[in-house]
């Protein structure tokens, strides 16, 4: 009876850790790196890219989480551009956004 009681908890701890690896790659958007052919100073304001899947995430859910990855606390973001290119997105959410923030008013 113990062991099976062992085995149950392993398996359990397993599986969590399991699950919260794969809710990463394919869960919520993610902050990620700016594609490398994007022009510095083509624009004001900071950019911030995100990762995520295309098909589970909302467009409001992705502008809220590029503007958690603000400096400025209630900034407001603008979609710039996206794309699917080979980036360091997990392949699950291999779309990436990029968006500029803009300060509160």
């Amino acid at each position: 009876m113990r062991l099976t009681a062992f085995l149950i908890l392993i398996l359990s701890l397993i599986a969590v850790t399991g699950c919260e690896r794969v809710g990463r790659m394919t869960g919520a958007p993610s902050k990620t790196s700016l594609p490398d052919y994007y022009p510095a100073g083509t624009d004001k304001g900071e950019k911030v890219a995100v990762c995520y899947g295309g098909a589970t995430t909302s467009m409001e859910a992705l502008a809220a989480a590029a503007a958690a990855l603000c400096k400025e606390p209630g900034s407001t973001v603008e979609f710039v551009t996206e794309d699917l290119h080979l980036n360091e997105c997990p392949l699950l959410k291999k779309r990436r956004a990029v968006f500029t923030c803009h300060e509160p008013r």
